[in-house]
């Protein structure tokens, strides 16, 4: 795979969406978009986009969308879904997997510091089988993490412990 396009692919997992509306619609419509209010990640969404599919998104404040069949098809017949619950990992090299994670962990992450309590490295997710390709993809990188059921919600919370 080519750069440019995992770090698309780990965006729109992330952040983004991949959609078309009901076949009982009269007009169609095809959308691809990445949301996130970070314009660093937005600008970075857009070039990767732009290198790989040679086609411009629009920018918007804090979402940077696209409508087109031809891509829209492209992306659903390699890789299935993006929703939320039911996007997975693509089998990628070592080198790839790192501008996966990174585009992943930009958008989703979170750091807590407490002094003298706890520190670590957070990603919440529902989808649970996405996390474990997560946590197996760090471990490539002798990172360890834990994943644990959120208490009375529906999600789960990959967490990255020490201070290494």
């Amino acid at each position: 795979m080519d750069k440019n396009l995992v770090s698309v692919h780990s965006y729109l997992c992330a952040d983004g969406y991949v959609i078309r509306n009901p076949e009982t619609q009269k007009n169609k419509y095809y959308m691809i978009g990445f949301r996130n209010y970070n314009k660093f990640l937005l600008k970075d969404f857009y070039d990767n986009f732009y290198r790989y599919f040679n086609k411009k998104p629009h920018i918007v404040e804090g979402r940077v969308r696209i409508g087109s069949k031809k891509i829209y098809n492209y992306l659903t017949n390699k890789f299935g879904s993006f929703y939320s619950k039911d996007w997975n990992l693509p089998k990628i090299g070592k080198d790839d997997l790192k501008i996966w994670l990174r585009s992943y962990f930009d958008c989703d992450s979170w750091i807590m510091c407490r002094k003298a309590r706890d520190r670590h490295i957070g990603l919440d997710s529902i989808n649970h089988k996405g996390l474990i390709q997560i946590q197996e993809s760090l471990l490539k990188f002798n990172i360890n993490s834990k994943i644990k059921k959120v208490k009375n919600r529906k999600i789960f919370r990959l967490l990255i412990f020490g201070k290494n």
